[in-house]
């Protein structure tokens, strides 16, 4: 990245273009941390300078907005964004004053940020540095939630950096104004939250945004949840128990090790893929969303009969509201679905044993997500604590993710990946007309399969004609 900056300076030094570093890269590099994307603010035309640029080094030319003078150049995997001042003004310190919180109204001319590894050279109208020293998130200006919205969740969204308090005025001025965050798309929404979702301290931040009354704003699905008693297994209300997940999901993301000590290695497999962790902090979150249309009491007993199959739907439409990728809805929606089994299958574990049939069918209907759907569930354990709550549920959870995974991998596995021992053309040309009684069939074969009774395409054919007869 250097090199690139050098590069880019000398073109600006012989164009007589000022370049300033601003933003987050500032703010990273004054709470010594590697600034990986660089932003630069310009007096000049933002587009167009990073259109020549781009051309001189055989870069990238990625046009991000061009009514605000906003581009992107992308060279050899590295990533410098540039932009025109803001508004129009002329000098940085106007426009470092239309930005959203202190701590990201710090620039540094390119020259200096070159030469220098500290913010000694910053320009700094609005104390930005000394709020870095004291771990503060501050507007910038007064109105600056009114010119922008997205900053209330933004304010929040800070909070991932670690020891940072919000100023007290800024979340009055959420409490106050929240309701404008109906103006902002919902794309740039879920941007901000899934920046959050995906930090360590997911819940944290979450428990403060609904304190704020913030929370209700955007995902009115799942506050509507506040006051829903549960039954006496449970110590909170089905919201409150649902932040709490996300809570507990945060330190089981952390250190899975901790709460399943064997598979260690499993689970920390599992979360190194892709898009896991997000999903994950999303089920925990909603995925009790579907109690609040399924709570029904009578002589004193609260049920929730298919709050996982209706919670499913109910995040289905959330998610397309908030546009969520395909791939992450069919996902979260998945755990929802299915983050009630594990405890059904205890109650089997407590009572003799989980048979393969029980482990087939978990693996067919949740694939590679064992390890998430068992962290869901050791989530949705460690969030209720009432006092008819079964013992030791953790540690069966533990015992019994042991028990189905050995399964999987030992019996189950190598025949969901092989070739069937018998298919709908075998039953066929034994003389079966298609229908229902096809999948009944094949699925039967499967499990015999797996329980090791069919071995062979011959023994499969075999058991075939004494089972219809024909």
């Amino acid at each position: 990245m250097q090199k690139l900056l050098a590069a880019i300076q000398q073109i600006a030094q012989r164009r007589r273009i000022s370049l300033y570093v601003v933003g987050g890269a500032v703010r990273d590099l004054g709470l010594g941390l590697k600034a990986i994307d660089i932003d630069f603010a310009t007096p000049q035309d933002g587009l167009a300078l990073c259109r020549d640029i781009a051309l001189e080094l055989k870069g990238t030319f990625v046009p991000l907005d061009e009514n605000e003078g906003v581009a992107r150049l992308v060279y050899r995997g590295m990533v410098v964004d540039f932009a025109s001042f803001k508004g129009g003004v002329q000098t940085i310190e106007e426009d470092l004053g239309r930005r959203d919180f202190t701590i990201n109204s710090i620039a540094m001319p390119l020259d200096a940020w070159l030469s220098c590894g500290d913010l000694a050279s910053a320009i700094d109208p609005f104390g930005g540095c000394a709020d870095l020293d004291k771990k503060y998130i501050r507007l910038t200006y007064k109105d600056a939630i009114l010119d922008d919205p997205l900053r209330m969740i933004r304010g929040f969204r800070l909070l991932t950096l670690p020891g940072f308090t919000l100023d007290p005025s800024f979340v009055t001025g959420v409490k106050q104004h929240r309701a404008k965050i109906a103006l902002v798309s919902v794309e740039r929404i879920l941007s901000e939250l899934h920046l959050i979702m995906k930090s360590g301290i997911a819940g944290e931040i979450i428990s403060q945004m609904v304190d704020s009354g913030l929370l209700s704003e955007i995902l009115g699905e799942l506050t509507v949840g506040r006051g829903v008693n549960q039954p006496s297994s449970h110590h909170l209300d089905v919201f409150d128990h649902n932040l709490e997940a996300l809570r507990c999901m945060d330190q089981i993301v952390a250190e899975p090790g901790r709460f399943f000590p064997e598979s260690q290695a499993v689970f920390t497999k599992y979360l190194q893929a892709p898009g896991r962790i997000l999903w994950l902090k999303w089920a925990a979150l909603c995925h009790d969303i579907g109690k609040t249309l399924t709570f029904k009491e009578d002589g004193g007993k609260i049920t929730f009969y298919n709050h996982d199959q209706k919670g499913a739907r109910v995040f289905h439409d959330m998610a397309r509201r908030l546009t969520f990728s395909n791939r992450d809805t069919s996902r979260v929606e998945l755990f929802i679905s299915q983050h009630m089994r594990p405890f059904f299958l205890c109650n089997n574990l407590r009572e003799g044993g989980v048979s393969t049939r029980a482990c087939l069918r978990l693996a067919k209907a949740i694939g590679d997500d064992l390890p998430g759907l068992f962290m869901l569930a050791m989530a949705d354990s460690l969030a209720g604590k009432g006092e008819n709550k079964p013992e030791r549920m953790e540690e069966e959870l533990n015992d019994l993710f042991k028990i189905i995974h050995a399964t999987i991998e030992e019996k189950i596995r190598p025949v969901l990946s092989g070739p069937p021992l018998l298919t709908g053309k075998d039953l066929i040309g034994a003389g079966l007309a298609p229908g229902p009684i096809f999948k009944e069939i094949l699925e039967e074969a499967e499990q015999l399969h797996v329980d090791g009774t069919l071995g062979d395409k011959k023994s499969a054919r075999s058991w075939l004609r004494k089972r219809t007869g024909l």
